[in-house]
């Protein structure tokens, strides 16, 4: 079982490692990250739209509740204690698993053309998660509780949380990726 702070350091580490493999879609057209292989498919923009809406929900509740209460822990020690139903959750966002997963309205993204500013506003959002986690210090994360912005009936707490972003993030990056190396993918 992994400490809190082994948590908070593999989330800075591998969000960080993200940031620069999504720099690749910097160099795309707006036609090229707006393209779809089929139109039930998303595309680049989309998958991005997607995770920037998402990481927005958590982010905005983990800054509401650490500006309101202070649980403090020795992180170093504290075990990470993920709830019930978010192992089910962390599981299903896995990269590893393939199975596709259809998500919930409140995380779709919008449909609208895209720019490329999107790449953009998603690692600008991600440096900003980075800093609040890097700032949560001996903050308790398991004990810092929120409903899911999926279902009020789902609780997680922030090492939930913490976890399911880092997954999904590189869940949704590989599925750009796709995309990006796709036979019929426009070359501008």
């Amino acid at each position: 079982m992994q400490s809190i702070q082994q948590l908070k350091d593999k989330f800075v580490s591998e969000i960080s490692s993200l940031i620069e493999d999504v720099s690749k879609f910097n160099s795309l057209s707006d036609y090229q990250i707006n393209w779809k292989p089929s139109p039930e498919n998303w595309s680049i923009a989309e998958c991005f739209d997607h995770l920037i809406v998402t990481n927005k929900l958590y982010l905005n509740e983990f800054d509401k509740q650490f500006s309101q209460k202070q649980i403090i822990t020795n992180c170093a020690i504290t075990k990470v204690k993920h709830k019930t139903l978010a192992k089910f959750i962390i599981k299903s966002v896995d990269p590893s698993n393939e199975k596709k997963v259809k998500t919930f309205k409140v995380f779709n993204p919008s449909k609208s053309n895209h720019t490329k500013e999107v790449i953009s506003r998603y690692t600008d959002l991600q440096k900003e998660f980075i800093n609040v986690v890097l700032q949560s210090n001996d903050l308790n994360l398991n004990e810092y509780i929120m409903s899911s912005p999926a279902t009020k009936f789902i609780n997680e707490n922030f090492c939930d949380v913490l976890e399911i972003i880092r997954l999904h993030d590189r869940r949704h990056f590989n599925q750009a990726n796709r995309i990006l190396n796709h036979s019929n993918f426009p070359k501008n």
